[in-house]
């Protein structure tokens, strides 16, 4: 059990590295058919803005991928972090309520980062 939940939470992290490299691509480049990535209008930032910080976010996720591939429980509490300020992160862009696959992926892997991290601690 623990070592599918290990290979769930490795690839919900992986779907969090794609999302906000593709993410921080298309702010960057214009891909006809595809456009912009819609952050909705509460918050102005420029698309480099965007792009920057959808790079340090991926590169947050990617280090958490590393720690918890390498078995350090680090990596689970950075992509718990990550994913709670992924969460509030689409609610300041979006508003309250505006559930995203962002948002579900997000939930998921705090739970399953929880469960994990809580079958870690049972065992040592």
């Amino acid at each position: 059990m623990r070592q599918t939940i290990f290979w769930i939470v490795l690839g919900l992290v992986a779907e969090k590295i794609l999302q906000h490299g593709l993410t921080a691509l298309l702010f960057v480049i214009n891909i006809n058919g595809i456009g912009k990535p819609d952050i909705g209008n509460r918050i102005p930032l420029s698309d480099p803005v965007m792009a920057v910080l959808n790079c340090i976010v991926m590169g947050f996720f990617i280090l958490g991928f590393w720690d918890i591939r390498k078995l350090r429980i680090r990596g689970l509490h950075l992509v718990i972090i990550l994913s709670l300020f992924d969460i509030i992160a689409e609610f300041v862009f979006h508003g309250f309520g505006f559930i995203t696959i962002s948002v579900i992926v997000a939930i998921l892997l705090i739970g399953f980062a929880f469960t994990l991290r809580s079958t870690d601690l049972k065992a040592s």
